[in-house]
């Protein structure tokens, strides 16, 4: 066989068999390729490893996710396989950004790739840059779907995928996204999902030619048709008239709170707890139990008013099932500052017998989590720092009159534990639309 015909196979087949890209699925091992075995090509095989880029970068960093066990790898593979026939790098930029600027990283992603390969290579060596081919994909939305699918479980995921299915440009689908959830969803994709769509992935294939019936064998099953869409992908036109979609998703704005263990007391209670984004919120809490006996043996007066800023520290959240409910905010563990101040009146006949005032401040650390369609319950214990100035009375025989102590009054100075709580949480929701476009 002729060199440049068994050239021009060996390229065909590299992307008949690299036309699996479609099938790919996004992972910690990066982007995985079918391989079409057939008993005729002998000592066939395929290699493939990936470089990751950071954010609106073009450049090669070793300390970047797993690049420096890759580097390691590509540059032993280059060094220990003299047979090596060609390589094809595949390059791609994450979908956020301008198009047009993601089309120019993808490119000089790839180009990055191509210098690095050539540079491992051994002194003396056949293989020369002409071996080496550069296919730019642009804008990973494969990818960020099948990310997205595997390992995006907020509360708006099916409101994600949708948008991502919807049969619309991919310029408003980014906008639809960027609309979700105050800008909150779009910007925890960036974060968490978006990283691992910035790569180029080369591919080398070495080894004997696969003889002419192999190959027709391929094209039966369908596979060849795919080179067309890897060597120039198909950008999606708008139709004239393109159907909008709208969608919802259940946003918390408040949370009514009463202490469980208060409760029980008969020590009525109440909070509110508004959130300030997903990781801060403000809480206010009152407790008002103001009673007395129509005997006046027994008074248990106590106002207090206070509150809490919070800082939650979000969970990776899992996803919805039947028997499990995720909620958006006011969810998970979180650590608050708190300050609260009030006064008292407890007596029991003649025992306690005290009145006064208080203050308090101090740290909290707590947890919440979801136990019904409506409801969450909510565990913290509070320590700080308590200021009260008390006074001791001594009741009449009839109970009608009460006569200061003047030798039991003082101010108690004290650090500990001050609060502890097991609160019902109903969370209130509002329902969000985005808009049509």
């Amino acid at each position: 066989m002729k060199v440049g015909l068994m050239s021009r196979r060996l390229g065909l087949l590299c992307l008949v068999l690299l036309a699996s890209v479609v099938t790919w699925a996004q992972g910690v091992d990066g982007i995985q390729y079918k391989v079409v075995e057939n008993s005729s090509a002998a000592d066939k095989t395929i290699e493939q490893h990936h470089i990751y880029f950071r954010f609106d970068k073009t450049n090669l960093d070793k300390s970047y996710l797993d690049n420096a066990t890759q580097f390691e790898r590509i540059a032993d593979f280059v060094k220990n396989s003299p047979q090596i026939d060609s390589i094809t790098i595949y390059a791609w930029a994450s979908p956020e950004g301008v198009y047009e600027h993601n089309v120019w990283l993808s490119r000089r992603r790839a180009e990055a790739a191509k210098r690095y390969i050539l540079s491992q290579l051994p002194e003396g060596s056949s293989f020369t840059a002409d071996h080496i081919r550069i296919l730019p994909m642009e804008e990973n939305w494969i990818g960020l779907r099948e990310e997205l699918e595997a390992n995006y479980h907020r509360h708006d995921r099916r409101v994600v995928l949708k948008i991502l299915d919807a049969k619309i440009p991919n310029d408003t689908k980014k906008w639809r996204l960027q609309r979700l959830d105050g800008g909150y969803t779009y910007n925890y994709i960036i974060r968490k999902h978006m990283p691992r769509l910035r790569l180029a992935a080369w591919v080398t294939m070495y080894g004997a030619p696969v003889p002419e019936p192999a190959l027709s064998s391929i094209v039966q099953e369908g596979i060849a048709q795919a080179p067309d869409i890897v060597e120039q992908p198909q950008q999606f036109v708008p139709e004239p008239v393109v159907t909008p979609i709208s969608w919802q998703t259940e946003r918390t704005i408040l949370a009514l709170k009463t202490n469980a263990l208060y409760d029980a007391g008969t020590a009525v209670n109440f909070a509110v707890e508004a959130p300030l984004g997903d990781r801060f919120s403000v809480l206010y809490n009152h407790i008002c139990p103001w009673w007395l006996s129509e005997s006046n043996k027994y008074c248990f007066q106590f106002l207090s008013m206070g509150g809490e800023a919070r800082y939650w520290i979000k969970p990776e959240p899992k996803p919805a099932t039947d028997n499990r409910v995720v909620r958006d905010r006011l969810v998970g563990h979180f650590v608050g500052l708190y300050g609260m101040g009030g006064k008292f009146d407890f007596q029991w006949k003649d025992w306690g017998c005290y009145q006064g005032e208080f203050w308090s401040a101090g740290l909290t650390y707590g947890y919440s989590m979801p136990v019904g369609k409506r409801l969450n319950l909510e565990f913290s214990l509070s320590v700080g720092y308590a200021n009260i100035p008390y006074r001791h009375y001594v009741p009449t025989n009839d109970w009608q009159d009460l006569i200061r102590d003047k030798f039991d009054a003082g101010t108690l100075h004290y650090v500990g534990p001050t609060k502890a709580e097991i609160s019902l949480v109903v969370p209130i929701t509002i329902s969000t639309k985005g808009g049509r476009r």
